[in-house]
């Protein structure tokens, strides 16, 4: 609910059974300065904590929590935990601690004086006679029906945060307050008009005598925490709650902004343009090239450039999100390139990977959620942050990313979260309900699902036109390589401490391919090609590697498994290489051509820490295989072009390996004979479990398969390898050196699986 109106307040001023009367005339409100130029903005997304100790202890930290500067000079700060929908306190000194890329350190801390905290227990209740406060429970946020996070608007140096209670809407705002030369922070609520009420927490029991109520409220301690009692009413409800040093009464006169006023003003925070000149291609005869979209890497907003997403707007210009938590839009995307203008569009978010735009509205995927980002005044900036759907669960770990964000034809969100992967890489930190698991989320962001769970580090998805969704996965515990998955629904993909079932899988779903390590090492996203513009892909899947900065197209077949349907199939690589770790990729309507985004962040062999590029086909003749079978007989191979006939029927043209890995608990595999049975870890590592030895990992059994014959089609675009000891294998490398029809030079490998042989 919009609070549009504004009450009277009450005279009524409570602290601890002191009375204060109303000043006739307030002081005069200070003016309110400039934003503070810093790389974050006015606030940071993230798990905060405020209260550090001499010993390392933190006294209140928010898992989802919002931390916003206070004053002019931008180094107080209050913050809010967006589970429990409290304010975890407010402090004097610094802003927080930075929080790097990979969050490997420490999350954000307040740093200097606590002026106040709070524990962890709900920040409001329903009614006005709430017997107990809710405590966090495990992981999540609270009940619908209890109270919820919907947002928070900017108004420029202030921030309005707005809470559902039960049925009524309550905004909040919170600043710094100079009267009679005492500074001390002021929270000021607007309570919609209810029939029921609501109990506030203001903060722990032990600084309840410096905590000041100021409006229609009532003052109680309650579960070691000082509450303020707002009744029902048919108006709404002023709340001022000050915060005072100790032994400073509160001054007779002051003033604040009511969170509806606020509301109304959206101030933009950057407008500054920057002007980039992109590179296209200066390759000659190939049929995929790789222009760049230069990226505003010096920029007036202090932002670093680790591309984590992207899409379009219906206009053409492009939505792109930084894994530092920033969302830009770039406008001139043309054939040319020349002119790329770039604007800041939101700032602060927590480790956005992933971003949609649907009916021309942004959708972002962080940490703690799915973000509606809106330009309400239409200024070019997003005012108002919606928290569209924030039911995942967040803990401490610092692996634990949310990726991706895409939409079926029925409106549907989907987005994938990773294990809570120790530092190191092995084994798993506390695991909480939603580590592993990729969800759906309803068009509307209220109905929030599991569609599949044990994934470890799925660094992106896809969702075909029919609905089908894939992910890829990266090497580590118990994933012995990177895979590409075909999911379905309740599936398992190969993680048992992240299945959440009451007794861990012994099995798992097979993917559609496994990746060698020198093909991906680090698998990114998926796309799907729906247009005829980029070539013979379309209605075709491609695949994107981080590691190997790489794109690949796939070639599925389905075969029977287990008597059920099964995908299997390989990647044939594109002649083309990206700066940085390709990630998420999207065809553009306007053009349709393919544009990648990636970062560096962690083993890549990127040079750059992001990218923006096109990969445009340029109409040249295409060279690569973009089909594949595996039959009881051998192998069926179909190609782009024509091939010629004598060097394709050449047996001696083909190379074909097969082996297999070792699914374990252990980090890894190492590459295993199919014919060797019984393969395990024999030492032990830092976390007390087995893993692979060096000598191990290294060497590779490898078992050479031999081609009997090689069959060209009539059309010469397919050819089958006839192979009498075809077997199933986890992975097959089929290298060829051939020539096209018209003389050119046709080298290259399809890396596969094998889980059945058809017919």
């Amino acid at each position: 609910m919009t609070l549009l109106m504004r009450s009277s307040l009450v005279a009524l001023f409570l602290s601890v059974g002191l009375v204060f009367a109303q000043a006739k005339k307030p002081a005069k409100k200070a003016t309110v300065a400039a934003p503070v130029a810093e790389a974050s903005g006015q606030w940071i997304l993230g798990t905060v904590g405020v209260g550090k100790q001499k010993d390392g202890s933190i006294d209140s930290t928010g898992l989802k929590g919002l931390a916003v500067r206070l004053g002019d000079d931008g180094k107080k700060g209050i913050a809010y935990d967006l589970d429990l929908c409290r304010p975890i306190g407010a402090w004097s000194g610094r802003f927080t601690t930075d929080m790097n890329l990979m969050s490997r350190g420490d999350y954000p801390t307040a740093i200097g004086e606590t002026l106040f905290v709070t524990g962890d227990f709900a920040g409001f209740m329903p009614g006005d006679d709430a017997k107990a406060l809710a405590p966090r429970k495990a992981f999540g946020p609270l009940p619908v029906g209890q109270a919820r996070f919907k947002g928070f608007h900017n108004a420029g140096r202030a921030v309005v945060v707005r809470w559902q209670v039960g049925e009524v809407a309550i905004d909040e705002t919170a600043e710094i307050v100079t009267a009679n030369e005492v500074q001390f922070v002021v929270r000021t609520l607007e309570v919609a008009p209810s029939a029921q009420g609501v109990t506030v927490m203001l903060g722990k029991s032990a600084d309840a005598a410096r905590i000041v109520t100021l409006g229609a409220s009532k003052f109680e301690t309650l579960d070691g925490h000082a509450v303020a009692r707002v009744a029902a009413a048919k108006e709404i409800t002023v709340v001022r709650i000050a915060y005072l040093p100790a032994g400073v009464p509160l001054p007779q006169a002051f003033e604040t902004d009511v969170p509806s006023k606020l509301l109304g003003l959206a101030k933009s925070l950057w407008p500054e343009t920057v002007e980039t000149a992109g590179k296209l291609s200066e390759k000659v005869g190939e049929p995929y090239v790789v222009d760049d979209v230069k990226l505003p890497v010096t920029n007036p907003w202090k932002a670093q450039w680790f591309t984590s997403g992207f899409d379009f707007l219906p206009d053409g210009r492009a939505v792109i999100c930084t894994f530092h938590g920033d969302v830009f839009v770039a406008s001139g995307i043309d054939d040319k390139l020349a002119k790329v203008t770039w604007r800041r569009f939101a700032a602060g978010l927590y480790h956005p990977l992933g971003l949609k735009v649907v009916k021309g509205e942004v959708f972002v995927t962080c940490r703690d959620g799915i973000w509606k980002l809106r330009d309400t005044n239409g200024d070019g900036e997003c005012d108002t942050y919606e928290a569209f759907n924030f039911d995942v669960m967040v803990t401490k770990n610092f692996h634990e990313f949310v990726f991706d964000l895409q939409t079926d034809a029925a409106g549907n969100f989907y987005f994938v979260k990773a294990g809570p992967v120790r530092k190191g890489g092995r084994g798993f930190d506390e695991i909480c309900d939603h580590h592993g698991s990729l969800f759906k989320v309803s068009p509307d962001g209220k109905k929030f699902e599991v569609v599949a769970t044990g994934f470890r580090a799925p660094n992106g998805i896809a969702v075909s036109p029919t609905g089908q969704v894939t992910t890829g996965d990266n090497e580590g515990t118990w994933t012995p390589v990177c895979r590409l998955n075909w999911v379905k629904q309740g599936g398992f993909y190969g993680v048992p401490p992240l299945a959440h079932r009451a007794s861990e899988p012994t099995d798992y779903d097979r993917p559609l391919c496994w990746f060698p390590k020198e093909v991906d090492n680090s698998s990114g996203g998926q796309v799907w090609v729906t247009s005829d513009k980029f070539g013979p892909w379309k209605d075709r899947l491609l695949h994107l590697s981080y590691g190997m900065c790489s794109l690949f197209g796939v070639l599925p077949q389905e075969v029977t498994f287990n008597g059920q349907p099964q995908l299997q199939g390989g990647v044939a690589r594109f002649n083309v290489d990206f700066a940085s770790g390709a990630m998420r990729a999207r065809f553009n309507p306007q053009d349709g051509q393919l544009y990648v985004t990636g970062l560096r962040g962690w083993q890549t062999t990127a040079t750059q820490n992001g990218c923006f590029q096109r990969v445009r086909y340029t109409g040249a003749a295409t060279r690569m295989p973009i089909a594949l079978a595996a039959t009881k007989k051998g192998i069926k191979l179909d190609f782009t072009c024509e091939l010629d006939a004598k060097a394709a029927a050449d047996a001696g043209n083909w190379n074909v390996e097969i082996w297999n890995y070792v699914w374990s608990s252990a980090y890894g595999s190492p590459d295993i004979s199919t014919l060797d049975t019984k393969v395990a870890a024999t030492e032990v590592g830092n976390d007390g479990k087995l893993q692979f030895s060096k000598a191990q990992m290294s060497e590779r059994k490898h078992d050479p398969l031999v081609v009997k014959s090689a069959t060209v089609s009539a059309d010469r675009r397919s050819v089958f390898l006839e192979i009498p000891d075809v077997r199933p294998a986890m992975q097959m490398q089929l290298k060829y050196d051939l020539k096209s029809a018209d003389g050119a030079e046709l080298r290259g490998q399809v890396v596969n699986t094998i889980h059945a042989l058809a017919e």
